[in-house]
């Protein structure tokens, strides 16, 4: 007879309805396939008598197997779940009642400690029916009225959201080391980049604002929270001063700090941003995409051991396993990633890796019966819509804002069209057109637990807002400009709750109250002097402006409405409001008139 092994199940009606039938309280792991934590509390640690594996302790096994209902779910692929039940970390150890409520939960459970929440939790569970009632009508209370942040009557968007934000990360800044916040220190790229676009686009240039960026980027890039040898960051520092890191590598904060390197490089005029951005898109290239498929995998392992070798030891030894699973949001980050490196180094191969993604994860992920992207694809084909998990938030509004960069850097129209495909489940299925902004899922009377509460996650809201901007400034579309709004709105009092985290919400209002610079180029696209205005139009700043691509045979009443000229195509036309310069038909003449409106 083989060892006593937990019985997973997954999340689903099927093991919470065998919960009900036999008065079981269920045993939630989250756990995730990078998560060292995870691995030590499933296996334990090698030859190390503490670190001892709690669920492969068999008398631990037999405990949950005869008196709990396991069920095993990845933050990744769930993040729904994540969102609602995660305990402050990963692993987390969560109990339920069979209707999905919680009873208590912690992270990490060695196995002595196991034994005995294991039983204290059922003894507490078959003694206290009412008050768990009562505590679970508080708590779905509780949760219900944090889940609907609403836009106030006559609330207006002002500066004194990225303001204030500004002086909550000032607050949180580390003047030794860079960063924000103590240990554990999280990169929060968005975060230094609200700093540098105050930077840019203030009435004077703030040093201080440079300074903590720079400190900030050169501590992560020099230290331990940095791969000196294969290139990339880890996911956090476990110290203040960024030495000693949690080793996993995540393709979500790839996307997020590689354009912001790349960007600080540009605006500080600081070589030494630059290369480690360059590195770590060498490292993305080499192990986390997938030249056959065209995508990109979601993370690579912690393995401490590993890196801790040096260049030549490290050949000798198969690296960390890379998670093979197609994340459409982390996707869609990536591709913009790619897109801003194309611009930012003058490098069009990383432009033509982004088009081939989201070309890839359209046809990967896209459920036309839906109209939505399906959160994330396997290796083996196995999509998330096919395992029960709705089209999500994040998915729709990262790859939309995507989509709507590469259509203003090719004018291929595809992209453009697959951000419209998109939008109709956004405002039918996710939209609260009560209150503003949007939920992360959509409505299901079939919903477990705290699934049937929907949230408005700030962070994918903030992006929801970016992408309707956007829309608006490249179509007209005055609806779209008051939904970004809305959205925005719906948190102009809400997100102080998450303190200087809440900078990618100040990003989006910055970008709602400021007028960006826009750059019709009219040309044939298949032209080469058209391509490289579309090219010559976002060097040195790919945060705060638009480009209309304007073919003149397909949007001759566009260009015709807007009074410009067809004369000598391809040409440019840079303008701020209703305010536009001569035409550049150059891009050096382009240059010139940007920095003019600039």
């Amino acid at each position: 007879m083989g060892e006593t092994r937990v019985q997973w199940r997954e999340w689903g009606e099927e093991a919470f309805r065998e919960a009900r039938e036999q008065d079981k309280p269920i045993l939630l792991s989250i756990s995730a396939t990078w998560c060292h934590w995870c691995h030590v509390m499933d296996r334990g640690i090698p030859g190390d008598p503490i670190h001892t594996g709690t669920y492969s302790d068999p008398e631990i096994a037999e405990l949950i197997n005869t008196y709990f209902i396991p069920i095993r779910v990845d933050t990744d692929r769930r993040p729904d779940i994540n969102a609602r039940y995660n305990m402050g970390g990963w692993p987390t150890t969560v109990f339920l009642t069979p209707d999905g409520e919680i009873l208590t939960g912690a992270t990490y459970i060695p196995p002595m400690q196991m034994r005995q929440v294991l039983l204290q939790v059922l003894q507490y569970y078959r003694s206290n029916r009412a008050e768990i009632q009562r505590r679970a009508q508080e708590i779905a209370r509780r949760r219900q009225e944090a889940a609907r942040p609403t836009a106030r009557p006559g609330a207006q968007l002002s500066w004194t959201v990225p303001l204030h934000l500004i002086g909550l990360i000032a607050r949180a800044y580390d003047p030794v080391y860079g960063g924000f916040g103590e240990a554990p220190k999280f990169p929060h790229p968005e975060a230094s980049l609200l700093l540098l676009v105050e930077y840019v686009r203030g009435s004077r240039r703030d040093e201080r604002l440079a300074e903590m960026v720079r400190r900030t980027l050169h501590g992560m890039a020099e230290g331990g929270m940095y791969d000196h040898v294969e290139g990339g960051w880890f996911r956090y520092s476990t110290t203040r001063d960024w030495s000693l890191p949690h080793f996993e590598k995540m393709l979500e904060d790839h996307a997020r700090l590689i354009p912001l390197y790349l960007y600080a490089a540009e605006v500080l005029q600081d070589e030494g941003l630059r290369e480690p951005a360059v590195k770590a898109l060498d490292y993305v290239e080499r192990t986390l995409y997938d030249p056959e498929r065209g995508v990109f995998w979601g993370s690579q392992d912690a393995d401490e051991e590993y890196y801790a070798l040096s260049r030549r030891e490290r050949a000798m030894r198969p690296p960390p396993a890379v998670d093979r699973t197609v994340y459409a949001n982390w996707n869609g980050q990536m591709a913009l990633a790619l897109l801003v490196a194309a611009d930012l180094l003058g490098e069009p191969r990383w432009r033509e890796m982004a088009l081939r993604n989201l070309d890839a994860v359209w046809t990967l992920t896209f459920n036309a019966s839906a109209g939505a992207l399906a959160h994330y694809v396997d290796i083996h084909g196995e999509r998330a819509d096919a395992k029960g998990v709705p089209p999500l938030l994040g998915d729709q509004v990262h790859y939309a804002r995507a989509a709507l960069a590469a259509f203003q850097r090719t004018g291929e129209r595809r992209f453009l069209e697959r951000a419209l495909r998109l939008r109709p489940y956004l405002e039918s299925a996710l939209a609260d057109r009560e209150g503003g902004g949007f939920f992360d899922r959509p409505e299901d009377p079939r919903a477990i637990g705290a699934l049937r509460i929907r949230q408005k996650p700030l962070e994918d809201n903030a992006v929801a807002a970016e992408f309707y901007l956007t829309l608006h400034d490249l179509t007209g579309d005055r609806e779209a400009r008051a939904i970004a709004e809305r959205t925005l709105l719906a948190f102009e009092q809400d997100y102080v709750k998450y303190d200087f985290a809440a900078a990618p919400y100040g990003l989006a209002v910055y970008r709602a109250i400021t007028e960006p610079v826009r750059i019709h180029v009219i040309g044939p696209l298949e032209d080469p002097a058209t391509q490289r205005l579309l090219a010559a139009a976002w060097r040195g700043d790919p945060f705060h402006r638009v480009v209309v691509p304007m073919d003149p045979e397909r949007d001759a009443p566009a260009i015709r409405a807007q009074g410009f000229s067809t004369d000598g195509l391809p040409v440019a036309y840079v303008c701020l409001g209703d305010r536009c310069l001569a035409p550049a038909r150059t891009p050096e003449e382009l240059a010139e008139r940007t920095a003019a409106l600039a």
